[in-house]
């Protein structure tokens, strides 16, 4: 048993074979799928991100409303005190 084990070390000290790193192998496909569909769409890079459009402002007719509640509700109050 001693014997196999001295050879398995051996062997694996003369082995040329380099360790597999998942991480890379992974980051490596993506980027070659990556390019495969710019290729495909015919895109030199990937187009860039579009910018976030600004929120639409309220209407005129919601925002008149708004303001002619407030304005009520302020008269009432003004009222309702002694």
């Amino acid at each position: 048993l001693a014997v196999l084990l001295a050879a398995l070390g051996a062997a694996r000290a003369l082995s040329t074979c380099r360790t597999l790193d998942l991480e890379a192998a992974r980051l490596k496909r993506i980027e070659a799928v990556r390019g495969q569909i710019l290729s495909k769409l015919r895109l030199p890079a990937p187009p860039p991100d579009p910018e976030p459009e600004p929120a639409p402002g309220l209407p005129d007719d919601i925002r008149a409303l708004y303001n002619s509640t407030r304005e009520l509700l302020r008269q009432r109050a003004r009222l309702r005190q002694p």
